[in-house]
């Protein structure tokens, strides 16, 4: 049954359309929803608009993968066609999914608007075959937001912790504009059916933003990690993570660390799952909202029907020191695909000019042992063309990574930049392209860079260099990224 209601999709060349990132057939897309394995297959749903390229009415789109790079189309998932989902400005928004005795379950926020008030409410949906969903006769489930809280009330996420149901959703004390102050609400239930408010366990309070999207939660090593979106956010974080304990009976959540999950541009609404050999993965809407101060536009893909893209999926791990690490599931390995390799790279002013044989979809690992560069600054140039270029930049002065797309093409501009910890004098630089995404990994995962750039196509040039003297490369490499579409 499954088979029969897989959709091929029609290759075609498109200039900035990813060959091994997520993107919809056709129409706008945003957060990634539902993430969950089921019945054999890796079930990925998102925010989807199918008639337009512009957000809208918001559906389910719906694709199944055996390896979470190849995927397949299913039928939409939900379509916004009841009274508390059905409007031009809401529709079925954000949330997630679990498993229980054979069932797939959906929960998701309901959103409409009447006489100009939003009214969001958490709703359910179920699947035997994890094709076809009914909307459960009693929603919504939560009819409203707890009191004292604003409208913005939506994107549930829901997980299982001492044998009974959990439900984090976003919120907001004041509004999700600049002037109010960010929540996320805990709820349990022992049927998944009837859900009792318990408390907030994450609370802005003037530091972390006016609303808290896409909240989610689970437990790594012990600890009780918690992330968010946070919406105007002082220090622009996006993609925010807490470490910490969770006391679930009294409600309490005690913070030990706060952290940003990537620096980049375009990095929103992560979503976590658990993959078939149980290492907890991520995925995100790799894209921005216009709040953002950075905010450009979401860039040209509309004149090639589509708009939006999900991020490579990301595992997660804590390392010795506590910290949280992102990186490439290991499934990556399998399209990747080596052009060249070279090691004790002397590199000075003049560029060392690099060849992958797909330029669209390549990958660049570079390791630095700092003790062998006198250079202040090592730089990557990648989708080069004249004076169109957008640089990766390693400051070994003040321990930092750049990513600069000024002058990477038409549509965007701008400067990022993350931490750079140097243990063992040693620095691992791992960057994959693909048409129209970067994403930039220091040291498997410590930090991360995600980005969109939309080069011409006679952006090909790739290389390393540094202005400063000159560096000694331990090992670079680089290669092909095979295209999971074909």
């Amino acid at each position: 049954m499954m088979e029969n209601n897989i959709k091929s999709r029609k290759f075609c060349e498109e200039r900035w359309r990813p060959e091994y990132h997520f993107t919809a057939p056709k129409g706008w897309i945003n957060d990634p929803n539902g993430l969950i394995y089921f019945n054999g297959w890796y079930h990925l749903f998102y925010q989807y608009n199918p008639y337009d390229c512009e957000w809208g009415a918001m559906h389910w789109g719906h694709a199944i993968s055996e390896d979470m790079l190849h995927w397949k189309d299913l039928p939409i998932a939900l379509k916004p066609d009841q009274a508390y989902d059905r409007h031009a400005e809401g529709g079925c928004f954000s949330g997630s999914a679990i498993e229980w005795n054979g069932v797939l379950y959906l929960f998701y926020s309901a959103t409409v608007k009447e006489n100009g008030k939003t009214f969001q409410t958490q709703c359910m949906a179920m699947s035997t075959d994890g094709i076809n969903f009914e909307k459960y006769a009693g929603n919504p489930l939560i009819s409203s937001p707890p009191d004292g809280a604003s409208e913005d009330f939506r994107d549930p996420k829901v997980f299982r912790a001492n044998e009974k149901w959990y439900m984090v959703v976003g919120g907001s004390i004041g509004g999700a504009d600049c002037g109010g102050d960010g929540r996320v609400f805990l709820y349990e239930s022992k049927d998944l059916y009837v859900w009792n408010y318990k408390g907030d366990i994450l609370k802005s309070n003037g530091e972390l933003g006016s609303m808290f999207e896409c909240p989610d939660m689970f437990e790594i090593d012990g600890k009780w990690i918690l992330t968010c979106s946070p919406m105007n956010h002082p220090s622009y974080n996006k993609a925010m993570y807490c470490i910490g304990t969770m006391n679930f009976e009294n409600c309490e959540y005690t913070i030990e660390k706060i952290g940003n999950l990537d620096y980049g541009f375009d990095y929103y609404a992560p979503q976590s799952f658990l993959d078939k050999h149980g290492n907890r993965v991520l995925i995100a809407w790799q894209n921005g909202w216009t709040w953002m101060p950075w905010f450009e536009g979401w860039g040209p893909t509309s004149e090639e029907n589509w708009r939006g893209t999900l991020s490579i999926p990301r595992k997660l791990s804590l390392d010795m020191d506590g910290n949280l690490r992102l990186y490439p599931v290991r499934e990556l390995n399998e399209i990747m695909k080596l052009d060249g390799l070279m090691e004790n790279l002397k590199i000075s002013k003049s560029k060392v000019m690099l060849r992958p044989s797909g330029y669209k979809t390549c990958y660049i690992k570079v390791n630095l042992d700092i003790e062998k560069i006198s250079s202040k600054f090592v730089r990557i140039g990648v989708w080069e063309s004249g004076e169109s270029v957008s640089i990766i930049e390693i400051d070994l002065v003040n321990n930092m990574l750049f990513f600069d797309r000024d002058r990477g093409d038409d549509f965007r501009q701008g400067k990022m930049g993350c931490p750079v910890s140097i243990k063992n004098k040693k620095i691992q630089i791992d960057v994959f392209m693909d048409c129209s995404c970067i994403e930039i990994y220091v040291n498997q995962g410590e930090q991360c860079i995600t980005a969109n750039v939309y080069p011409d196509k006679e952006q090909t040039g790739f290389w390393i260099d540094t202005p400063y003297k000159e560096a000694i490369v331990d090992r670079l490499e680089y290669g092909t990224m095979r295209n999971v579409w074909k």
